[in-house]
């Protein structure tokens, strides 16, 4: 388990009159998530309920079968500051998707992506096991954190509104199409550097990649379409700003 850096209080940032506000003005999804994620990082103090709550390789898969971890990962984080990034991230997304879908498509998009993502990580480390012979990969990897819904929430910004201008540089503008390759670039640098814990970038590139395949071909929709096959959301263009 990580410990939280030594420096930063429990206290901070995450209590900021704006993002209470915030949380408060949402629908109980957004207000269900963000408490979730707030109990959950007190959780994880405790050594034995923090490997009972993230997918641990080992235990996840046969024979062990931890299949409840696949849904409590997801709210997990040792890190206060992690906990105001997933924060944030789920009140965009009450304030840009929830407008656009009904609960019950949420519902899916999050099961389908974070418990797909998780399982494909864990599997993903089970090779390393197998190649290295190290059982550090089985049962000293800890996946935690909304960080495969982060990468399908950025999916979910690109298709719904691309051409958006985000942010304006001297070098060009930042429209909502970069998203998830600017996001997933700096997923990776970070875990590279040890920011971010090992496995979180590779949580968080399944997430894109399994969430466009959601969004491409599965996703149901009110008018009795299923999927979203424009050019502008082919895989080649999700994966390049």
């Amino acid at each position: 388990m990580e410990n939280p850096p030594e420096n930063v209080t429990r206290s901070t940032t995450i209590f900021q009159p704006s993002v209470i506000l915030s949380v408060i003005k949402n629908s109980y999804v957004v207000k269900g998530a963000s408490a979730a994620l707030l109990l959950f990082y007190c959780l994880s103090f405790i050594d034995t309920v923090f490997d009972h709550l993230c997918v641990v390789p080992g235990y996840v898969l046969p024979p062990n079968f931890w299949v409840w971890t696949l849904l409590t990962h997801n709210f997990l984080q040792s890190h206060i500051l992690m906990v105001v990034v997933d924060i944030c991230v789920v009140i965009m997304s009450g304030k840009i998707i929830e407008p656009l879908w009904s609960p019950l498509q949420i519902g899916i998009f999050f099961a389908v992506v974070t418990s797909s993502a998780a399982l494909i990580t864990a599997g993903f480390y089970v090779i390393f096991y197998y190649v290295t012979g190290n059982t550090d990969y089985l049962f000293e990897t800890h996946i935690h954190g909304l960080g495969a819904y982060i990468g399908g929430f950025c999916v979910t910004v690109k298709q719904l509104m691309p051409e958006e201008v985000l942010l304006r540089l001297p070098l060009g503008k930042i429209r909502a199409k970069h998203v998830p390759l600017i996001c997933l670039s700096i997923a990776i640098t970070l875990s590279a550097c040890g920011v971010l814990n090992g496995p979180y970038a590779i949580h968080f590139g399944f997430g894109v990649l399994i969430s466009w395949i959601y969004l491409r071909f599965y996703q149901k929709h009110g008018n009795g379409n299923t999927g979203d096959m424009a050019e502008e959301f082919s895989f080649a263009r999700c994966v390049r700003c």
